[in-house]
């Protein structure tokens, strides 16, 4: 009973992080909106560090950086920031309702370049490119995914990205959960009526309602644990050995050369 108890509470710990994230997103918006630049940057430092927000708050924590940046006249480090929502976004489209026409031309630039390497990048024969990139074990998401996943079944196969079988384990798993403490709880209030029962009528009866009770809340901890240690066994050893490497693109130096108009990259590696 008491270890159900430490996941519940863990469970809802959990929850309170998440609404804490949001609260940090928050904060940055009511920077934003009163035009605090400097706080915006400031304080979405350690956001975007974490990255465990939604792609789509993401974005638009990477846009109020790339507007702030530019109001300060760090024109490089609002390209960066345009680069970050590419990268989780290749296609995302400037909305001329959030960003001036003169942000939304620099995107569009960065975005030509951004999409011209990407492409260059797949055109590389494979033994180039592999030496511009280099794959290694994610210690941070892997350790987060089975950090997630040890307090709710499915919550690190979503993490990881394998979102539909996370999603339904989540689902089961929160659902099982429920039932569970409501009929531990249930248990042991109907116990407790039966132990304290003295009418030789309605002891045989309350009996019945406690054992009922004590089936059932047994079965669903025996379900929650078969769920549990599935997940566990799915992230460890049946998913995807490649959710947690990461590809890794070294530090290399772009040439342009321009003939009449037209321009191509070379990109080379640099080792210091």
């Amino acid at each position: 009973m008491i270890k159900i108890q430490i996941f519940t509470i863990v469970f809802f710990l959990n929850v309170a992080v998440f609404f804490a994230q949001q609260s940090d997103y928050e904060k940055v918006k009511r920077e934003y909106d009163s035009f605090e630049y400097e706080n915006v940057i400031k304080f979405s430092d350690e956001l975007v560090k974490k990255k465990n927000l939604p792609d789509s708050l993401l974005i638009d924590v990477y846009l109020m950086r790339a507007v702030s940046f530019y109001s300060l006249g760090m024109e490089d480090s609002t390209k960066e920031n345009f680069k970050d929502i590419l990268r989780i976004k290749s296609n995302y489209q400037a909305d001329p309702s959030k960003i001036s026409p003169k942000l939304i031309t620099l995107f569009e630039q960065v975005k030509v370049n951004f999409m011209s390497e990407l492409k260059l990048q797949a055109s590389l024969p494979d033994t180039l490119r592999s030496q511009l990139t280099q794959k290694s074990f994610d210690y941070r998401l892997a350790s987060n995914s089975f950090l997630r996943n040890i307090i709710l079944p499915g919550a690190g196969q979503i993490y990881s990205g394998i979102k539909t079988k996370g999603i339904m384990l989540g689902i089961i798993s929160v659902f099982n959960l429920a039932g569970m403490i409501y009929y531990i709880n249930d248990t042991n209030k109907k116990e407790k009526d039966y132990l304290n029962e003295f009418d030789p009528l309605l002891i045989q009866r309350k009996y019945d309602l406690y054992n009922k009770s004590y089936k059932i809340r047994n079965a669903l901890i025996i379900s929650y644990a078969i769920v549990w240690l599935y997940s566990q066994l799915d992230l460890l050893f049946f998913s995807n050995d490649d959710i947690f490497i990461k590809t890794v693109e070294d530090r290399v130096t772009e040439a342009r050369i321009s003939t009449e108009g037209l321009y191509f990259t070379i990109k080379l590696p640099l080792n210091f």
